[in-house]
């Protein structure tokens, strides 16, 4: 039995969470769960000539697939820590799955997933490699896998 103390000269007994009457049965991983919230992605390339095929599934804290479209801010990088952001010989158009809508050339870019959290693109440019950089409400930075050119 658990016990809780409510002010000094009382310790109530805890049997069950009861809000409004109601008694929360939920798992301590189910109330932590931010529902809804991107917290990784993993990534699939698939490289061409002069341009990369990239598929993006965004998941939440708990590893699964978003279950909702998600929606936010993203640009191309030539580097894997996601800090070179002008990249004025590229292109990006949504290959399958979500929409796109680049904001600038060669600028950052909004997107929204599908409903179960995919996102397609295309990348056409010069340079050897290019990662996608997530840009999060929070500031953090997810960027993906490289996704690599092949050139003539």
């Amino acid at each position: 039995m658990d016990t809780m103390k409510v002010n000094p000269f009382h310790i109530s007994d805890i049997k069950a969470l009861k809000i409004d009457g109601v008694e929360v049965t939920a798992t301590a991983a189910e109330i932590n769960k931010a529902d809804g919230v991107v917290a990784s992605m993993t990534t699939t390339t698939e490289p061409g000539t002069n341009e990369c095929a990239v598929q993006l599934v965004f998941k939440d804290e708990a590893g699964e697939t978003m279950a909702i479209p998600t929606s936010g801010l993203l640009y191309l990088c030539e580097t894997s820590d996601g800090l070179a952001h002008d990249i004025a010989s590229t292109s990006l158009a949504v290959l399958t799955n979500g929409a796109l809508t680049n904001l600038g050339s060669a600028g950052p870019s909004l997107f929204t997933t599908t409903a179960a959290g995919l996102l397609g693109m295309t990348i056409a440019g010069t340079a050897d490699q290019y990662f996608i950089v997530i840009v999060l409400p929070s500031g953090k930075m997810l960027i993906s896998d490289e996704c690599a050119m092949d050139s003539i």
